[in-house]
């Protein structure tokens, strides 16, 4: 990457909050005694993180701030209990992979973490060795977390490698049977103490770096929540419809490797702004009564392309998270009404109108959201199909998909041909087992004859 190009990438504000930070960072450092090379060492982690990747695994200010954080934990637990550094340990290495997914990440902000105590306590290598591993391990068994308990069972894990490590690589420190004992007691006690430390700072995490862990999303995949509750009473069709959605989802996502517990709970609420006017959706329908008849397409339209809007309204007043809200706003992405659109043109061919027909965007920013917007459509149409055979499914399917690339409403979802592929042969596979035959099972004529000469008998 050349001068002109990192330049680009760098903001103003990144470069004053650099500066802010290394000076804070310098100072401390300086009234601790602490090597100042390990100022370099962060720098060069925050460069290799945001600027020599393609993409950004967290945002740099978000970094520094997760930097400074570290910086006065450490100084502050070194204050209080001395020596004993498994906590902050296992628990950067906890928050770091719970929150932002990344297994890099976590690792070398690890190594930062891991250096700092060394220095502070004036430690040997084998010691950050020690350390280090145990950050290793403990970020393997939290990358897909998705219950408290996990958290805790993580870093019990963590503590255990501890123990087994020092007795392996110090067992000449330990004098006693009793001080072997002492110690795994510590490093149990510290376990559970970092795991619910972490479990404590989540939340606040959460609402400090803008982002969603697994966590949360399984508490919002709960039917009991208030939104769902809604969804399921006054918009039944619709809730069904999502249920189908967020199966294809999930399937997609899991076939490349992306969040597949997000897909599908930002499936369960992306339709969520038919609540309002549910009765103006097909799927809500009831007795097949066109409510669109009496009305003009242009009101139709506004009816239909309004259901992002009250979608996003109605999840901000209940705080839904920002990344569930991405998939209200960009599922449509800036496609056309097509139904009414053709109508339009019936009524007024001269009248160029596709740009009044199109749904507001922005398109989707993210694999998830964009395959919830393929399974979206790719349900709806299955639903119209009176024999859905798997031919039929097959070049639905790879119609959509085809078009939508085309059109260029997946240019901003970093999904990439073979992506699609994968994602292709997922929905086919996944409707094809919705939509299977059942054979025809034979009368019970027996029973049928019982049940006949019975009614007789008794008239």
């Amino acid at each position: 990457m050349d001068i002109k190009t990192l330049s680009k990438k760098v903001k103003p504000i990144e470069i004053i909050v650099s500066i802010i930070f290394f000076i804070f960072s310098s100072y401390i450092f300086y009234i601790y005694k602490i090597d100042l090379s390990l100022l370099l060492i962060l720098f060069i982690i925050i460069v290799f993180n945001n600027f020599l990747k393609n993409e950004k695994t967290v945002s740099l200010l978000d970094f520094y701030l997760l930097a400074t954080f570290a910086i006065l934990a450490i100084l502050i637990f070194s204050l209080f209990f001395g020596k004993n550094f498994l906590i902050p340990t296992i628990s950067f290495s906890l928050l770091i992979t719970t929150l932002f997914s990344s297994l890099e990440l976590s690792l070398i902000f690890s190594l930062f973490v891991v250096l700092l105590e060394v220095t502070i306590i004036k430690e040997t290598l084998d010691f950050g060795i020690i350390l280090f591993t145990v950050s290793f391990i403990v970020a393997l068994f939290s990358l897909s977390i998705r219950r408290r308990f996990q958290i805790i069972k993580a870093a019990l894990i963590g503590g255990i490698v501890c123990f087994f490590l020092f007795l392996f690589l110090r067992l000449n420190s330990f004098v006693s049977l009793i001080q072997i004992i002492n110690f795994l007691k510590n490093c149990f006690i510290e376990s559970i103490l970092a795991s619910i430390i972490v479990i404590g700072v989540l939340p606040i995490c959460e609402l400090i770096f803008r982002v969603t862990t697994n966590i949360s999303l399984l508490e919002l995949s709960d039917i009991n929540h208030p939104l769902l509750k809604r969804l399921i009473l006054e918009a039944p069709g619709t809730y069904q419809h999502s249920l189908v959605v967020a199966n294809l989802s999930e399937a997609a996502a899991e076939a490349i490797g992306a969040n597949m517990f997000l897909a599908r709970v930002g499936a369960y609420y992306h339709d969520i702004g038919k609540i309002l006017k549910s009765e103006y959706f097909v799927e809500n329908i009831v007795g097949y009564k066109d409510v669109h008849k009496n009305l003009k397409p242009s009101m139709s339209k506004l009816i239909i392309i309004n259901h992002v809007k009250d979608g996003i309204e109605l999840a901000k007043k209940y705080h839904l998270n920002p990344k569930i809200i991405d998939f209200i706003a960009q599922h449509h992405g800036r496609t056309l009404v097509y139904f009414f659109y053709q109508k339009a043109k019936e009524l007024e061919p001269q009248v160029t109108l596709e740009e009044e027909y199109r749904y507001p965007g922005p398109k989707p920013q993210s694999p998830e959201v964009a395959i919830v917007s393929l399974a979206d459509t790719i349900e709806a149409l299955s639903r119209t199909f009176d024999e859905p055979t798997p031919s039929r499914i097959e070049e639905m399917v790879k119609d959509v998909i085809k078009k939508r690339f085309l059109e260029g409403e997946l240019d901003e979802s970093k999904l990439t041909l073979r992506d699609l592929e994968k994602i292709t042969q997922s929905f086919i596979r996944m409707l094809n087992a919705l939509f299977h035959t059942r054979i025809n099972y034979p009368k019970n004529e027996d029973r049928n004859q019982k049940s006949t000469k019975n009614s007789k008998t008794q008239s």
